[in-house]
């Protein structure tokens, strides 16, 4: 069996300094919803932006549907890139 703790197997064991701002959004029925919180958790222990967005009873790939709780999550996806761009920008 494969070491999954290798950074090429998964990122949360990688190093994290020096990362741009982070946004991950996920769902909270993500069979991923412990890896991204503990991404987030160790990006912000390394002293990067994260910002960890979880959405009600989403599964894995719900911002690929076409429901109301994807259509949110793209809204907040657009609004964290623009404010990032716009502000950078300035």
């Amino acid at each position: 069996m494969t070491d999954r703790t290798v950074h090429d197997i998964s990122p949360v064991y990688g190093d994290l300094r020096g990362l741009c701002p982070i946004l991950l959004v996920v769902g909270s029925s993500d069979i991923l919803l412990e890896d991204n919180t503990a991404m987030a958790a160790r990006v912000s222990a390394a002293g990067g932006e994260v910002d960890l967005r979880i959405y009600p009873e989403a599964p894995h790939a719900f911002t690929s549907r076409s429901t109301g709780m994807a259509k949110a999550a793209l809204h907040d996806i657009e609004c964290w890139l623009a404010d990032r761009f716009f502000t950078a920008s300035s």
